[in-house]
């Protein structure tokens, strides 16, 4: 356990570091196995919408089963995350990497591009498909269409000997792994008690958030940059998190929805997500909640990195590709707190992740939250604990603790499961 404490603490004390080794040479990203094929998913029906219970009923709901995993908690495996990777190929003609992560086609995205190097790309035949300033960081970020013909792996290493000094990678995308299968429990239950808001602010970037009776003592702030959600079903994940969140205290949050796609298996892309990590460091939350996975990225860790250098703290969920499925990211990034979820018994969820790179366990099984349509649901998966753990930390550095030293009390009052010490299972244990 201090071994582990201590070499999660200096991962935060060290960002300033991991900044300029990114700056010298952007990391290749790690070789991952490529996602097994899985049969497209039964679509399940959308949780139907309800109307807002009368005042003297606001603390019951219906109950309705959802997981953000790879299956539902009735027992019905269904297919993997794959599912979004082939809607982002259905819906947007995804290309991909040399590992098979799929990617926008024929595109670049550069941090920090110099002029010098753009006009030079410009020349050979690449054109700007599209730049944003990130004010909040005095940096942009360009993407820039590969010249005909030119197969894409040639074009990333072509810019980046253009470019060396500026953060270059493909244009991958990320999914969300929320499956809306489960059965709906026609039982009435009480409400999840809210706490009274205590001030701190924290942020978050996952699907839109809509207006809920949870949320009500709460600030909702949206990012601009976002796509309004089609339907509430689109919202059902971030309104679900955004409950999590407002029930332990948070009182504003920061909302970035940066999906778009089937409501039931969003995807995004590494330029939406850069320039949605930007606006909330913008704003000042001192934690960011993610509910994304994918593959590593080069502007993902450099933008985990400068978070982190600005004393922010990032929140992620260890994803829910089962035991043996491999790294996901941001949570595997150093300095980020990967959370795992676990079951009322302290059980791991049985599709969770599994690695070195888990920081801690929270409740994440049936846990009861916020429903888009209405009403309130049973969720179960490693996004519905790491809200548990964002509010928590945001609450320390609200009260004037340092990044470093709020995970650091966070890791000391980790109730050990499993094996003896930091594991791979639960990281270094059980938050209550």
């Amino acid at each position: 356990m201090v071994a582990g404490l201590a070499a999660w603490a200096m991962a935060c004390l060290d960002a300033s570091a991991v900044i300029a080794a990114q700056e010298r040479e952007a990391p290749e990203p790690r070789e991952a196995p490529e996602p097994r094929e899985a049969p497209e998913p039964r679509e399940a029906p959308e949780p139907r919408e309800a109307p807002e219970p009368p005042e003297h009923e606001a603390r019951e709901s219906r109950e309705t089963e959802v997981s953000d995993a790879s299956g539902s908690e009735n027992g019905t495996e269904a297919a993997s995350d794959a599912g979004w990777q082939s809607d982002a190929i259905r819906d947007e003609g995804a290309d991909r990497d040399e590992i098979g992560n799929p990617v926008r086609p024929g595109e670049v995205i550069a941090f920090s591009l110099p002029a010098a190097a753009e006009h030079t790309l410009v020349a050979a035949g690449y054109h700007v498909i599209s730049r944003k300033s990130l004010a909040a960081l005095g940096e942009e970020v360009v993407r820039l269409a590969v010249p005909r013909g030119r197969k894409l792996a040639s074009a990333i290493a072509e810019v980046r000997a253009a470019a060396p000094d500026a953060v270059i990678d493909y244009d991958h995308y990320y999914g969300l792994g929320l499956a809306g299968r489960g059965k709906a429990k026609r039982e009435r239950k009480a409400a999840p008690a809210a706490s009274a808001p205590q001030g701190f602010p924290v942020g978050m970037i996952d699907t839109a958030v809509v207006p809920h009776p949870a949320l009500a003592g709460t600030r909702l702030v949206a990012w601009s940059g976002g796509e309004a959600p089609p339907a509430p079903a689109a919202a059902q994940h971030g309104t679900a998190v955004a409950s999590l969140l407002a029930a332990r205290g948070a009182a504003t949050i920061y909302s970035a929805n940066i999906f778009r796609g089937p409501a039931g298996r969003p995807f995004t892309s590494i330029d939406s997500l850069v320039e949605a990590m930007e606006w909330l460091l913008g704003q000042g939350a001192p934690v960011i909640n993610m509910s994304i996975a994918g593959p590593p990225n080069a502007l993902l860790q450099k933008m985990v990195g400068l978070a982190s250098a600005k004393g922010r703290i990032i929140v992620a969920a260890a994803g829910n590709g089962g035991p043996a499925a491999p790294p996901v990211y941001p949570a595997a990034l150093p300095g980020v707190v990967a959370v795992t979820a676990v079951d009322p018994a302290l059980k791991v969820y049985r599709y969770a992740n599994h690695g070195r790179y888990i920081g801690v366990a929270a409740q994440g099984v049936g846990v009861l939250a916020a429903a888009s349509g209405g009403g309130f649901a049973r969720y179960s998966g490693t996004s519905f604990a790491a809200p548990h753990i964002a509010a928590r930390l945001a609450r320390c550095r609200a009260g004037g603790g340092s990044s470093p030293d709020c995970i650091g009390a966070l890791v000391k009052t980790a109730r050990d499961l499993g094996m003896p010490g930091f594991d791979e299972t639960y990281g270094h244990g059980y938050i209550d």
